[in-house]
C-alpha cells in the first residue's frame, strides 16, 4: 500500500507509514459499517466513537435502571402489588450492562492515552528518522558500541562445510 501523505510503497494497510508516520487506512478491508459510516478511519478516531458509544450506554442503562425500579418501587408501595417475576430479570440484565460499559469506557480511557503517548513517541521518532537520513554519522552516534562477549562460535557443521568446499574436485 502506497502512503498518501508522502508515496513510499510496501506499507501494510491498517497500519502506520514506515517513513512518515501517517495511519494508512485499507477502505477495502473489512472495518465496521459504523466505522465506515462516521468516518473513524484512525485508531484514534474509533477509540473516540467507541469511548462515546459506551458513554451513552451506560448513561441510557443506569437511567433506564433507576427509573423502572423507581417506577414499581413507587407503584408497590402505592398499591401493594409486587412488580412481575420478568422485572428482576430486567434488573439484572441492565446492571450487568452498566458494570459491562463502565469496564469499556475505563478500557477506552487507558487506549486513549496509550494512542496519545504513542503519537508523542512518533513524532519525536520521526524527527530522529530524518536527522539520521541526512547524516550518517549521526546514526553511530544514536547506536551503542558492538558487545562481542555474547557472540555465538561457529558450528561444527559450518566449519567442516568450508573444509570440505576447499577440497579440489575431479
Amino acid at each position: 500500500m502506497f502512503c498518501p501523505n508522502c508515496g513510499k510503497g510496501e506499507n501494510a494497510p491498517d497500519t502506520y507509514c514506515r517513513n512518515c508516520g501517517t495511519f494508512l487506512t485499507d477502505l477495502s478491508g473489512n472495518t465496521s459499517l459504523i466505522n465506515r459510516i462516521i468516518g473513524a478511519n484512525t485508531p484514534e478516531k474509533r477509540v473516540n466513537v467507541g469511548l462515546s458509544f459506551d458513554a451513552l450506554t451506560l448513561v441510557f442503562s443506569s437511567l433506564l435502571l433507576v427509573f423502572l425500579f423507581g417506577y414499581f418501587d413507587g407503584r408497590y408501595t402505592r398499591t401493594g402489588e409486587a412488580a412481575p417475576p420478568i422485572i428482576y430479570f430486567v434488573y439484572a440484565f441492565l446492571g450487568f450492562t452498566a458494570i459491562w460499559q463502565l469496564l469499556s469506557l475505563i478500557v477506552g480511557v487507558s487506549h486513549k492515552n496509550k494512542l496519545r503517548g504513542r503519537n508523542k513517541d512518533n513524532t519525536s521518532t520521526g524527527d530522529k528518522a530524518n536527522e539520521i537520513a541526512d547524516s550518517p554519522v549521526a546514526a553511530n552516534n544514536l547506536l551503542p558500541p558492538a558487545d562481542a562477549r555474547n557472540v555465538v562460535p561457529p558450528s561444527v557443521a559450518e566449519n567442516t562445510t568450508r573444509h570440505l568446499d576447499k577440497i579440489p574436485r575431479e
